[in-house]
């Protein structure tokens, strides 16, 4: 698993570092190719990381939730690690990953 993520800009409205550094923990048990993203801003989030297979992208009030650049589900800030991690791990599931141990 690859995570790319923002350098962050002006354009950040949320605190992105806590939030990269814990998606990468807790899919850290995922070793096939798939790149997720964590995006800084609703707004460029999607189109900058369009080439990743599952991503999410910070806006004031709510995530959201992207597959391959197209937006799938509005998140509250609670939940989006959650998320990201179940359909990280569903999206693995499909391409044959098979796995008895997560990181939560």
């Amino acid at each position: 698993m690859e995570l790319i993520s923002c350098p962050t800009c002006g354009r950040t409205q949320v605190d992105l570092i806590p939030v990269a550094l814990e998606v990468e923990r807790r899919l850290a048990h995922i070793d096939i190719p798939l790149q997720v993203a964590v995006m800084g801003c609703a707004v460029n989030g999607p189109g900058e990381a369009r080439e990743a297979d599952l991503g999410i992208c910070g806006g004031k009030r709510n995530w959201l939730l992207f597959r391959k650049g197209e937006v799938v589900k509005k998140l509250a800030p609670e939940r989006v690690v959650a998320v990201l991690v179940d359909e990280v791990e569903a999206e693995a599931r499909a391409r044959g990953w098979r796995s008895d141990k997560t990181m939560n």
